[in-house]
């Protein structure tokens, strides 16, 4: 979705919640790279042109769990120098999302006793590899070594909609091959519902056997 990967050489500094916790950060670079997700790390750019955007670090709100960021929409107010992000259009990745109420409906339908069955996809943008075309465009500078992405970044405008592709694959699926008559989705959360007279533990042994597939 990115309409020219034609760019110049550019590094960024990385963000200040990078660089105020150095220790969480190499630990995360490190986990990222056993896991597939990152490759590195280069003493030397392993592109002859390549873009490193900015490293920050996010923490959850409520769990506290911290993960790597690219800030892709960087550098910003220069007019020499485009983002990624500048380069991926707003229309292509403007999603709806599926609305609480949208469930709630369901469940009043049903009546009382319907058996609600919640499932998330772990580490869901990494589950989708990025073109060998675009690394280059998804590079990160730490402690002078040079890293990049091989998987959706958290960060770039893209991801969202890509990964959305797949989950309504998965919808489509179940419900039109697993017959799971109820099931909706955000993102990486999916949420089945079944009648109260209905088999709940099939359908998660259901959507477990499509997780798997997929």
């Amino acid at each position: 979705m990115i309409k020219c990967t034609d760019l110049p050489t550019l590094e960024c500094k990385n963000n200040f919640s990078a660089r105020s916790q150095p220790l969480s950060v190499r630990e995360l670079i490190n986990k990222e790279c056993e896991k597939g997700f990152l490759s590195g790390p280069y003493k030397i750019p392993p592109f002859n042109y390549y873009r490193v955007s900015p490293l920050g670090l996010a923490v959850g709100k409520y769990s506290g769990k911290k993960r790597l960021i690219l800030d892709l929409s960087a550098p910003h107010d220069d007019d020499d120098n485009c983002s990624i992000n500048d380069l991926i259009s707003k229309e292509d990745c403007s999603m709806t999302y599926v609305r609480i109420d949208d469930a709630i409906k369901v469940i009043r339908k049903l009546g009382r006793f319907s058996l609600c069955s919640k499932f998330d996809i772990e580490a869901a943008f990494k589950q989708l590899g990025i073109r060998k075309d675009q690394w280059h465009l998804f590079c990160i500078k730490w402690c002078k070594e040079y890293f990049f992405f091989n998987r959706l970044a958290f960060g770039c405008r893209s991801s969202p909609i890509i990964f959305d592709n797949l989950s309504r694959a998965i919808c489509w699926i179940a419900t039109n091959i697993y017959k799971i008559e109820y099931i909706f989705h955000l993102l990486d959360d999916f949420l089945t519902i079944d009648k109260p007279d209905s088999c709940a533990e099939r359908t998660m042994a259901l959507m477990t056997t499509l997780f798997k597939k997929t």
